[in-house]
């Protein structure tokens, strides 16, 4: 696990941070399990267009709603699955993963769907899995401009408090990915490129999307990311507090700031079912050689 200790923080930061603390008493509720081969694998994405081409690919298919998000119970690659929608952002991700680990007891968490780029070596359509996830955005705005700080959790085996910068990925489940060749699934390119897939680095997470340079530098020059979302590290940490396995697959959408006269948001616009679609195609397919 990624972490540092915490500087000494200013009288009134806890006070001042205030709307953070939800996510973090949010993921204190759960339990561990341990796996069995009755539990699903847990997917999750954060909007109807990253679910629909895995949703169009199972069977056995039962609707539900939890939280008032859509839930789908079923089989993908031979293998029980639930999907569901997490909702935009850092704070719907925490509740609704919380809640899904509380009812379905998942064996692994799986997250699918875009992504900006911040290494520009990401190329748009590029699937990124990252080893570890951090949360960019908490932390101490003074006089010296912004301050990251690590988050505070009680890890499993532990009955005390421990600052940790990030949440890693599980290294068993990544190691799969390494199994899957490229040029085997049918992905979308962009401008003649053939889609590649990033294995290890850092992602990081926060509530806004990006799309300017200076942030996008800032978040390289800091973190050394290579892509930036606004769920995938509130997932990993409630997954980390709960010691349930968890992976994220995130293919890139837009450059974070823009590139050349486009913007992000511009770029999104226009790569959206491509980044979609490419992540889940990789999603299916890693599914498919997992070991139950």
């Amino acid at each position: 696990m990624i972490g540092r200790q915490l500087k000494s923080k200013p009288a009134g930061f806890w006070i001042a941070l205030g709307a953070p603390f939800v996510l973090l008493a949010l993921v204190f509720s759960g339990c561990a399990t341990s796996a069995d081969s009755s539990q699903p694998y847990l997917i999750l994405y954060a909007f109807e267009e990253e679910g629909e081409l895995i949703r169009d690919n199972m069977s056995s298919i039962t609707a539900e709603q939890l939280l008032g998000r859509e839930v789908a119970r079923g089989r993908l690659s031979g293998k029980d699955i639930v999907l569901a929608e997490l909702g935009i952002g850092m704070n719907n991700a925490a509740m609704t993963a919380q809640k899904m680990l509380d009812v379905y007891r998942p064996k692994a968490v799986i997250v699918s769907g875009i992504a900006g780029s911040i290494d520009t070596s990401v190329h748009i359509g590029d699937i990124v899995v990252c080893d570890s996830w951090i949360v960019h955005d908490y932390g101490y705005v003074g006089r010296d401009g912004f301050i990251p700080y690590g988050i505070e959790v009680v890890l499993p085996g532990s009955d005390s408090l421990s600052t940790v910068e990030g949440f890693d990925v599980d290294s068993a489940l990544i190691h799969v990915v390494e199994a899957i060749d490229v040029a085997s699934l049918s992905l979308s390119g962009v401008a003649d490129r053939a889609p590649q897939i990033r294995v290890r680095g850092v992602g990081v997470s926060g509530n806004a999307f990006i799309d300017s340079e200076e942030k996008r530098l800032w978040l390289s020059d800091r973190f050394a990311a290579l892509i930036t979302d606004m769920e995938s590290a509130a997932v990993a940490q409630v997954c980390a507090v709960n010691d349930v396995p968890f992976i994220a697959f995130r293919a890139a959408s837009d450059l974070a700031g823009g590139s050349g006269s486009e913007t992000a948001r511009a770029e999104l616009n226009e790569f959206l079912r491509v980044a979609a679609d490419n992540s889940s195609s990789v999603v299916m397919k890693y599914v498919e050689i997992l070991s139950e």
